[in-house]
């Protein structure tokens, strides 16, 4: 059997993210993307819905105590349709933490609990 067919059967699922408030950071995203919410307020985990070409099969958000201490190790790209879009995220709690210049084709960014992501204006 050849590598690649031992691995076949595995296969990303979901994207989890850590937060101190999940409700929250799954809302703001939801409202980024024009995504539903879901989930499990009992056990105070949330989920988008319904998020356009998302290759996995959920975008989770689950509660930890600690807020966010270091820089993401992983983090998502997301595409927007004008610079305006990108005023808009900024708008609803959003921070630029680089924007795009001469050496970059992209803004990096970070959501209201601070997680890194990279934006192009497509």
């Amino acid at each position: 059997m050849r590598p690649s067919e031992r691995l076949a059967s595995y296969r990303l699922y979901e994207l989890v993210v850590d937060c101190v408030d999940p409700r929250r950071s799954a809302s703001w995203w939801a409202d980024a993307l024009g995504a539903g919410l879901g989930g499990d307020p009992q056990h105070n985990w949330w989920s988008l819905t319904d998020v356009p070409s998302l290759p996995f099969e959920a975008w989770v958000f689950v509660p930890v105590p600690e807020p966010k201490g270091a820089k993401n190790r992983v983090h998502w790209d997301v595409t927007v349709d004008s610079v305006a879009a990108l005023d808009d995220l900024v708008a609803t709690g959003a921070r630029v933490l680089r924007p795009q210049d001469e050496a970059t084709d992209w803004t990096v960014m970070a959501d209201p609990e601070g997680n890194e992501f990279c934006a192009f204006v497509s």
